[in-house]
Formats: C-alpha cells, sequence, structure tokens
C-alpha cells in the first residue's frame, strides 16, 4: 500500500494497468488511490464479502463460481439461513 500512496518504493511491486490510469503522474495516482482508499466500501457489498466466508461460499462472477462449484462438488452461492420450507407449507402463490 505504500508504493501505491508514493510513501515508498518497492522493486518486487509491479503496478497493475488499473492503478496506472488512475493518474498521468505517481502523485496523481497516489491522490486517486487515497480517495478511493478513503470512500470505503458501501453497506451491502460489506455485508456480501462478510457473508461469503463465514459459510464457506466463494465469492465472485458466475464463470468463478461454477469452476467452485465443479472443484469442491458443492454449492458456491450464499443461501439463506434454515431449511427450505416444504411445498404444503408455502403460501399460495
Amino acid at each position: 500500500m505504500h508504493t501505491h500512496l508514493a510513501r515508498a518504493r518497492d522493486p518486487l511491486i509491479t503496478p497493475h494497468p488499473l492503478y496506472l490510469a488512475m493518474g498521468s503522474t505517481p502523485d496523481e495516482r497516489a491522490d486517486a488511490y487515497r480517495q478511493w482508499l478513503n470512500a470505503g466500501i458501501a453497506p451491502d457489498h460489506l455485508q456480501r464479502l462478510r457473508a461469503y466466508p463465514s459459510q464457506e461460499r466463494g465469492l465472485g462472477d458466475e464463470r468463478f463460481q461454477h469452476m467452485v462449484e465443479t472443484t469442491l462438488g458443492r454449492p458456491a452461492a450464499c443461501r439463506s439461513r434454515g431449511r427450505p420450507r416444504q411445498a404444503s407449507l408455502r403460501e399460495p402463490i
């Protein structure tokens, strides 16, 4: 993080193209990166980020989730808590 904020240089870190697109100079990129960090995460995104690991699921796009399901032989998407309701107990539609 110190490299991205222009506080240190690390020869082992190669800047990602998206980071490089944040500005034309190191100072512009550092300022843009700082603003991005300070913006934080929306509450609904934070909730998803916490839900997936707590249920031991794989958070990612559809392709990634399919790969996880195929590899592990188990669902990758989060499910609501509890058992599904039986058909006879469901409310009519």
